[in-house]
């Protein structure tokens, strides 16, 4: 028994080639399969740490009448609640340096605050006049450590009690993992640059402008799972409940001082005109006295004194008067606004916001789904390969073993004990392949993949987990490739007797090939091409393997450049092909009233505006039992035929051009997909009061970010039953400006009374272009994959195809061929075999890039499905390289042969 595990041992030395190869797929497939499966959870689990470590807050509450201590006390008072905290914040615009900063408070008295900020030089503030600035404001060289901000120049400096304040450090937020946007504002350009914190003491006593709640239960769970939202909402509900009365009273105190405020201020204008008709009479029977004695031919210096002093008194009073009537004007114009921001408000309660209402938060999570989506189908594929060619390998050891196995069955070794030694041998290659890939794996793929994120969000360092799942699925699929391929094929020599396996196997015999039944053809062909004919056919069984093996992992690396292609070209289609405007401007309600005068002046005046069109935008859901509700942006052009200036609708398969008709709406394509819908259906949607709607769908076209859904005037009164209030306005430039410049013009414009907001369409397009392109390093992770893959079943079927022709080879050799035929001779059908595993694997690819694509979208975003020729081309040239590196390491193996040893053997 000694002997025989020497020979177990014996045979992993003295076949290390094999042993290596086996070990080197396994751990290529297990590292792949394991730190892809990683990636996702790892982002999320990571995030959801900082998230904890730093007291991120479950929902924000903001009030437009300010919420009070009363209010904070009931929301603590709720069992469910783990902490409140009120606050105060407001955006300040500089416009000398062209920046809106958010000012937030920082509650020096509390042993730690919600949101706690995140140190990355400097200190935080101690005392009142400290401030700390945004990391950005840092990167962007608009402050430094020990540096003075005076503000007592800035509209919105009245709120604070402090007008100058010293850099004391700069600090990143769980409030923003986003490293660029911070937001937008009604004030300035209409977006934030930065944030920062100064002492709560800072601002100007009062109720608080908002609060952070936290929740006891909820840091239990993942904040980005299905029980975080359940718990979240549930305790929400409760903190809305406990403050639904405190809102209604202080909605309807403000109605009420409205209303008295505008009862005073018709009094007052009425009291002012009583007094302006009193000094209008007592002025004109002065006049008529003073006009009655200068007919008497007194001159204006013999007057009598009394007359003056009334005269001069009047004169004192009209000025009075005008006085007030300024301060009536002002008030007046006050309460309009007050009262204009009063109507605004939706509901009588306060606004609540959670995580997921940050557009950063969100979209961190739907890029570490499209990785979980990716590697639900990549690492699959990928161990499917492995495992065939482990079962090839396990095949080819058995068959070479098979005169051993005679001799320890003659000897009277039982089929288990002789099947150990390929047991003992693909456990050990498997389960280092294993433990080696799951190092690898778990550290190098979710590191290189998370740190391609670092670009765009403020996170701290990936904390690395070993999952038992995947660790386990892993390891079992190794040793299932392994293991069973060689029991399955060690089954049949088992069951044969010791004479049968003492003999040599008959080699395959040579039969007639269907290019030898084309006379014509097999004539005109030489002897190398009818040799390397005859072998392809000979040995069908390492010809299918060979295919499918480069097939598999061409079109892996198929896929990989197909979603760089996709990645690479959803943005420019996006963003010049179907859009082809370059601004938005957002309008108020105050647009419907007076028309927008003040912005249509400011909008004529700007001469790089070559034109513009006004659309009713507003945003709807759509519903389906059995599919999630889908947020949908409604547009309504002001004139139809100038939509498609701006817009362009067309079939993507077809190319057709559609237009806008009078008895339906235009759709884009994967909201189309995910409610099952085609030209003609009917589709429901929801409005922001919960009001149902049905609307007829015209037309399906092409789109890739976001839902929208576009529909004429006239159909959108027959469906709503009212007039469409025009609220945005599309802007097409003559030039394309300089973000300097974008940002000149979007101040400007937002000095109207009308705007609220001004986004570009360069702007959306390079943000979403910097999410996109983080995804390129993760298409690089699987193009190499799939390489190195490629590179080992190359390495490995050509082995295989040597050590079984060994003696062929070496009789060729005798016979005088030289090197280099010698490889040309066993690489004749391997080129032909890549040629065709490259053909295959393109068609493959374009399926497997098809599936990957679907499963990786998210809802709110579709991928181009066109794989580019120069892709294909890419991955065949890719293949090749690998082919012609092992061509190289096969030479220099056959050209060390030694002839007379490999010819021993006995046929």
């Amino acid at each position: 028994m000694k002997a025989l595990h020497r020979s177990i041992w014996r045979e992993i030395y003295q076949s290390k080639a094999r042993f290596l190869s086996i070990l080197l797929i396994i751990l290529l497939g297990v590292s792949f399969y394991a730190g892809i499966k990683a990636t996702g959870p790892n982002m999320l689990n990571t995030a959801d740490h900082y998230y904890k470590k730093q007291d991120l807050m479950d929902t924000k509450i903001t009030s437009p009448f300010g919420l009070t201590k009363d209010d904070i006390a009931k929301v603590a008072a709720i069992d469910e609640v783990k902490k409140v905290q009120g606050g105060y914040s407001l955006d300040l615009n500089e416009p000398d340096k062209n920046q809106v900063v958010h000012v937030m408070s920082y509650d020096l008295d509390a042993k730690r605050n919600l949101n706690q900020p995140v140190l990355t030089s400097g200190r935080l503030p101690e005392k009142a006049g400290e401030i700390v600035l945004d990391q950005r404001a840092k990167e962007l060289k608009l402050a430094k450590i020990g540096e003075k901000l005076d503000w007592s120049e800035i509209e919105g400096h009245e709120k604070l009690n402090q007008k100058t304040y010293e850099v004391v450090g700069f600090v990143n937020s769980p409030l923003y993992i986003d490293k660029i946007s911070r937001g937008n504002t009604s004030i300035g350009k209409g977006s934030i640059d930065y944030f920062a914190l100064i002492p709560q003491t800072d601002f100007v006593d009062g109720d608080f402008s908002e609060a952070f709640v936290q929740y006891k239960e909820t840091p239990k769970e993942s904040g980005y799972s299905d029980g975080y939202d359940r718990l979240q909402s549930r305790d929400e509900k409760l903190v809305k409940k406990a403050l639904k009365k405190s809102a209604r009273d202080k909605y309807d105190a403000q109605a009420k001082n409205l209303a008295e405020g505008q009862k005073e201020l018709t009094l007052g204008l009425q009291k002012l005109a009583d007094g302006q008709k009193i000094i209008e009479t007592e002025t004109e029977k002065v006049d008529t006295q003073i006009k009655q004695l200068t007919q008497q031919g007194l001159s204006s210096g013999m007057l009598p004194v009394e007359l003056k002093e009334a005269q001069n008194k009047l004169a004192q009073e009209a000025d009075k008067i005008a006085d007030q009537q300024h301060e009536l004007e002002i008030k007046q114009s006050e309460l309009a606004e007050s009262q204009n921001l009063f109507d605004k408000l939706s509901a009588k309660d306060n606004i609540y916001t959670n995580r997921k209402d940050d557009a950063a938060y969100k979209e961190y999570q739907d890029n570490a789904d499209r990785l979980s989506s990716i590697a639900t189908v990549f690492p699959v594929f990928f161990f499917l390969i492995a495992a065939l060619i482990c079962l090839t390998t396990m095949t080819r050891m058995v068959d070479e073993k098979r005169g051993e196995i005679g001799v320890l069955k003659a000897l009277g070794y039982t089929n288990w004990e002789i099947s150990r030694k390929f047991i003992v041998y693909a456990i050990t290659a498997s389960i280092t392949g294993s433990l080696l890939g799951l190092v690898v794996g778990y550290h190098v793929f979710p590191t290189i993949i998370y740190n391609a994120y670092g670009s765009l969000y403020n996170l701290p360092e990936l904390i690395i987990t070993y999952y038992w799942s995947y660790s386990i699925q892993s390891v079992v699929v190794a040793l299932l490739c392994t293991v069973v391929s060689a029991l399955v094929v060690l089954r049949v020599d088992l069951l044969s007797t010791p004479a049968t396996l003492l003999r040599p196997k008959a080699p395959k015999p040579g039969k007639r090939i269907l290019l030898e039944r084309i006379p014509w053809l097999w004539r005109r062909m030489n002897f190398n091409q009818k040799v390397t004919a005859r072998n392809l056919f000979r040995y069908k069984q390492r010809m299918l393997m060979t295919v499918l093996g480069i097939a598999g992992c061409a079109a892996m690396i198929v896929t990989g450049f197909g979603i760089r292609d996709a990645i690479g070209d959803i943005v420019d289609i996006q963003f010049s092909r179907i859009w082809h405007y370059d601004a938005t401007v957002v309008l108020n309600d105050d647009v419907t009233k007076d028309g927008g005068k003040d912005y249509r002046a400011q909008r004529d005046e700007i001469s790089n505006v070559s034109a513009h069109l006004a659309l009713a935008q507003k945003t709807v859901t759509v519903e389906k039992k059995g599919v999630t509700s889908q947020d949908v942006t409604l547009d309504v052009p002001e004139k139809n035929k100038n939509l498609a200036d701006f817009v362009t609708f067309k079939d993507r398969k077809t190319g057709e051009s559609y237009h806008l008709d009078q008895d339906g709406v235009i759709i884009n394509e994967k909201l189309a997909k995910l409610f099952d819908v085609k030209s003609g259906d009917q589709l429901k949607i929801v409005d922001s009061n919960n009001r149902e709607y049905q609307v007829r769908v015209s037309h399906i076209v092409e789109n890739y970010a976001l839902h929208f859904m576009y529909l004429t005037p006239e159909y959108y009164e027959k469906i709503f039953a009212e007039k469409p209030e025009y609220n945005v306005d599309l802007l097409k430039f003559k030039k394309e400006l300089s973000e300097t410049q974008e940002k000149k013009l979007a101040q400007d414009l937002m000095n109207s009374e009308n705007v609220m907001n001004v986004t570009y369409t360069s702007a959306i397009g390079k943000q979403m272009d910097d999410t996109m392109g983080s995804l390129n390093i993760v298409v690089w992770v699987l193009i190499v994959s799939a390489a190195l893959l490629a590179f080992i079943v190359l390495y490995n079927l050509t082995n295989i195809n040597i050590s079984e022709r060994i003696r062929e080879l070496s009789t060729i050799k005798v016979l005088g061929f030289y090197d280099r035929e010698v490889t040309l001779y066993v690489y004749r059908e391997n080129n032909i075999l890549t040629i065709l595993g490259i053909l295959l694997g393109s068609v493959l690819g374009k399926f497997l890039h098809n599936f990957v694509l679907k499963t990786a979208e998210v809802d709110m975003m579709m991928f181009p499905p066109i794989i580019h020729p120069i892709s294909y081309l890419y991955a065949a040239l890719l293949t090749i390289l690998f082919s012609l590196i092992v061509m190289w390491f096969m030479h220099q193996k056959l050209k060390h042969v030694d002839m007379i040893e490999a010819l021993k053997s006995v046929d």
